[in-house]
């Protein structure tokens, strides 16, 4: 979820939200397109697939809601009410990732603007007015301070861009990214898991439990739709 720089990360993840998604969820685009890619669209249209009984839906959409209001009480109890309905454990956020996420990411990217504009002019003004140079020096750190809110949600946000969602019953994962093998195991509908890597139709992923595997791409939702960059990866025959 090497790091690029975090506004890279924040725009990317407000831009998804304009995207379009998966092959397994393209009606979800086009209802997407009609109510508009706001938290509460994404949130009432998460609903609308809870009732239909379609969780890894409902759960990719909460999931992207999240991003746009990390901190909505409705958007986190229903995510964990739909997990919890097919036998998923409720996500888990450390300190840091709380802290990080106190606002969404469109405003902590202003927050981080207002950082740089602070600090700039704080510090050329030292040198224009070096009598005030003690109280510069503070709006100059204040500045870099808000800057490192920013950077710090970035941070926070980049695992979740190599995040996707299991739209379909299951998500056999094999060792290696060909159909004819047996599955290792097979993902239910709505489990999240990281992606690394891409071949030939099959992603390669990491479970929440630390397992990895190969899994076919037409199985999964990015939480950011975007493309992954495919590697030279040879599959393995045993």
């Amino acid at each position: 979820m090497s790091l690029r720089a975090p506004w890279g990360a924040i725009l990317v993840a407000l831009a998804v939200l304009g995207s379009s998604s998966s092959h397994a969820a393209q009606p979800q685009a086009q209802a997407q397109a009609q109510a508009g890619y706001s938290a509460p669209a994404l949130y009432n249209l998460a609903n609308a697939y809870a009732r239909a009984g379609k969780p890894g839906l409902a759960v990719l959409n909460y999931e992207r809601a999240r991003l746009l209001e990390p901190n909505d009480p409705d958007i986190d109890a229903n995510l964990r009410h739909v997990r919890e309905a097919v036998g998923l454990p409720p996500e888990s956020r450390n300190r840091f990732e709380r802290v990080a996420e106190i606002a969404s990411p469109r405003i902590l990217a202003w927050v981080g603007v207002l950082g740089l504009l602070i600090a700039g002019v704080s510090m050329l003004a030292r040198w224009l007015y070096p009598q005030h140079r003690h109280k510069l020096l503070a709006a100059t750190l204040l500045g870099i301070s808000l800057v490192g809110v920013t950077i710090a949600n970035g941070v926070a946000l980049w695992p979740i861009m190599h995040e996707a969602v299991v739209v379909t019953q299951t998500a056999p994962v094999r060792v290696s990214p060909v159909p004819i093998e047996e599955p290792l195991f097979v993902l239910p509908e709505a489990s999240i898991v990281s992606m690394t890597a891409e071949h030939d139709g099959f992603v390669l992923i990491r479970t929440e439990a630390g397992r990895t595997g190969w899994a076919q791409r037409a199985n999964l939702a990015p939480v950011v739709q975007k493309r992954i960059a495919s590697t030279d990866v040879s599959p393995s025959h045993n």
